[in-house]
């Protein structure tokens, strides 16, 4: 197993420099599986790469962990299909990933966020485009909570917004998982 720092990758001179590191490595694994920031990262990971690419997280998404989630939802509700998955917070890459599985498997998806904190237009449009899940997007946890089958959140401030941390706390009061919205939502 071969871990590579992002940090490292980003020092090279060149795209040249940084394509043949990516031919030496893909040449000596079956695949790769990269945490990065930017999105574009991973995207150009996989174009140049000659092995398979797993992206394990990105600012845009976070497809293995809603992979997991979607297991866990199986495991201990015994369905994906017609549940309600309630989020509560910043409508980050976390949402995003929700969203994406939205397109594929049918239930419905509700994102509370503050204004301003909202996902990805295009995303939230792809998910509902796809005419198979219910996409709400919301600035009011406290009604939409209700009848929600799971109730999921996550950080205030992601990778790179370590600077915002007291900003958000401020925009993000009323925004968290607790004891109230937890009756709310109900058995």
């Amino acid at each position: 197993m071969l871990f590579i720092w992002v940090q490292m990758l980003s020092r090279w001179a060149s795209v040249a420099c940084f394509i043949m590191l990516l031919e030496y490595f893909s040449g000596y694994n079956d695949i790769i599986m990269a945490r990065v920031f930017a999105h574009q990262d991973i995207l150009d990971l996989a174009k140049y790469a000659s092995v398979p690419v797993i992206n394990g997280l990105t600012d845009y998404n976070h497809p293995c962990q809603i992979m997991a989630d979607a297991l866990t939802m199986l495991e201990q509700i015994g369905r994906i299909e017609n549940t309600k998955v309630f989020y509560v917070g910043d409508g980050n890459n976390i949402v995003h990933s929700w969203l994406l599985l939205a397109d594929v498997l049918p239930f419905h998806f509700v994102c509370a966020c503050p204004k301003g904190f909202e996902p990805d237009a295009h995303t939230v449009e792809m998910a509902r485009g796809a005419g198979i899940s219910k996409i709400e997007i919301t600035n009011r946890p406290r009604e939409a909570v209700k009848g929600a089958d799971i109730v999921y959140t996550d950080v205030w401030a992601s990778m790179g917004q370590k600077e915002e941390v007291d900003y958000r706390k401020q925009k993000f009061q009323g925004f968290t998982v607790d004891e109230t919205l937890m009756e709310i939502a109900g058995p």
